[in-house]
Formats: structure tokens, sequence, C-alpha cells
């Protein structure tokens, strides 16, 4: 099964995109030699990070993490262990994980493969420059305030911790308008392809809900007019 599907890509895109804020290097790690230096090849040629790091070796690529600090953390099917790991010692970079079958891993934003290369190239500039612009990313929802790097949502001294999907799933809706449909949510957040049976959007969905009982803010029902954020 290849990693990501290639396609065509205007390197001035991501130029555009990533034209505000620092990237610094980006981590990658992978067994497989050849998809990981293409997807670093990508991502040097693209100008999207001015290094890539990559590494077939965990220990390595945990010493490295903590060395340095990266604006993307990626690993290429981690092992069970090695999530376990990661999700307690990340920096707080954002983490990605590129699988090739479905995991519980509120620690990072999941790609299953294949997936569109582009769709990840978008995702590690939008979380790098949240990242990189921690101190500003901050933004009100209703009374209260977002923070998406910290995943959280607080007012006074009330504070709603939040998965990297539901901080993901909140930011989005948050910047849209008009609702967004099933599908675009699933391809834009989780990577997924269309044809894709999963009810992945509709537990999210449902877990974020809960948390945002009582606060003032919740979604419009799915169907054929999509999610909406409602503050």
């Amino acid at each position: 099964m290849p990693t990501y599907l290639f396609e065509k890509i205007n390197p001035r895109v991501y130029t555009e995109r990533k034209k505000d804020f620092l990237m610094r290097h980006i981590l990658l790690y992978s067994h497989a030699v050849l998809p990981r230096q293409a997807l670093a090849g990508e991502i040097r040629a693209l100008g999207i990070a001015d290094e890539v790091v990559e590494t077939d070796d965990f220990a390595a690529a945990c010493d490295a993490m903590g060395r340095e600090k990266f604006s993307a953390l990626i690993f290429d099917e981690p092992t069970e262990e090695q999530r376990q790991t990661l999700a307690q010692n990340n920096g707080g970079a954002p983490l990605f994980y590129l699988l090739s079958r479905a995991v519980e891993a509120p620690e990072a934003l999941i790609y299953q493969k294949p997936f569109r290369l582009p769709v990840l190239l978008t995702a590690i500039i939008a979380a790098a420059a949240r990242f990189e612009q921690s101190d500003d990313s901050a933004v009100m929802i209703g009374l209260w305030k977002f923070s998406f790097s910290a995943k959280t949502l607080s007012f006074e001294t009330t504070e709603i911790r939040l998965t990297e999907k539901e901080a993901a799933l909140l930011d989005y809706l948050h910047r849209k308008a008009a609702p967004v449909d099933r599908e675009t949510l699933l391809r834009d957040i989780w990577g997924y392809g269309e044809g894709i049976s999963t009810h992945t959007l509709e537990t999210h969905i449902y877990r974020l809900r809960q948390k945002l009982e009582n606060t003032g803010l919740t979604f419009t029902a799915g169907g054929s007019d999509g999610y909406k954020l409602v503050c």
C-alpha cells in the first residue's frame, strides 16, 4: 500500500501559507527508507521547512526531541509502546502519525494510508503555525477563551481540556461561517479520502458536545446541511 498519493503541487501555495511565521525543523521517523526520503524531499523542495531531520531509530528520534525544538513531528507506523512514549514526551509540538490502520491516539493527528499528500502538508503548516504563534493563537468563542496550542477552553476559573482532534474540530468549525459537510471534515481534519466508512466524526462530535454542555456553545445537527458551531 502506498504511503501517500502523488499529485501535482504548486510550491507557491505552501510558500504563501507559511510566510507569516518561522517554521523550524521537522522531525521525520520511518523505517521505510524510500517513502521517508520521498516525503522529506517533497517538504524540502516545497520550502515548507528549512530542514527535515530523518531517522529510522526511535531512540534517536526521542533524543533529537530532547535536544531540539521542532515545528512538527511525523512518525510513520509507530508501535503502541512508541505512541505511549510520544504522548508523554513530545514537547508540545504538533504530532502526526502515518498509519495503515485506525487507532485511538488523541495526542496526534492521524493520517491513514493512502492519504493525499497536499492534505498532510497543509495540515503540517497549519499546526506548525499555531504552535509557533501559540501566544497569539487564543481566540474568544462566545465567553470562552480557546487555545488551540494548549487544547483548552477557559472561562474565569473553569478550564475544559480537549483532545487534539476535538481542538482541531472546534478550531475548524469556528473559522467557518457556513455549515461544513461530513466529507469535508473527514478530509480536512482526518485526511480521509472519499468513500471511507467510519463513525469517527460522529464520535468526536458527541464527545465534544458533552464537554461543551453548559458553556453556551454547541453544534447544529449533521445531515445534508453539515455541521456548524453555534455560540
